[in-house]
């Protein structure tokens, strides 16, 4: 029995010898660098205007949303200061905003369009009035 299991281990260590043999025979595999494409720079002035066309979009939000916050008798005093600024009757300019009626209610919320979008209104009155909105 004993000379049994000595030709059974026997075959197993010869089994684990050809394999190790066999391993030792076949070269190691060899990856070979893949070769990197060169990579054209994009420009980038398309999601540059993208990105800006979004801010703009943000900033004029936050601007319709802070006008619309505003009351008819806020918008009477950012007038008053604007005017004073300009150097012209608080009356001219709230008429020439088509803001003459705010005296009515004075309470409302404004729900009229943004200063920039007012044809009525020059330049340096919208100037005057977005700086005193601080828009």
């Amino acid at each position: 029995m004993a000379d049994e299991k000595k030709n059974i281990m026997s075959d197993i260590l010869d089994v684990f010898k050809d394999k190790d043999e066999e391993a030792k025979k076949t070269p190691p595999k060899v990856v070979k660098p893949v070769a990197k494409k060169p990579v054209a720079k994009k420009s980038t002035a398309g999601a540059d205007a993208k990105i800006k066309a979004v801010r703009d979009r943000k900033a004029a939000s936050k601007a319709e949303k802070a006008m619309h916050s505003k009351t008819h008798q806020d918008l009477i005093n950012v007038a008053y200061k604007a005017a004073e600024e300009l150097k012209i009757a608080p009356w001219v300019l709230l008429r020439a905003a088509k803001w003459g009626h705010f005296t009515d209610d004075r309470g409302k919320k404004y729900d009229g369009p943004m200063i920039d979008d007012i044809d009525t209104l020059d330049d340096a009155q919208k100037k005057a009035l977005k700086k005193a909105l601080d828009l």
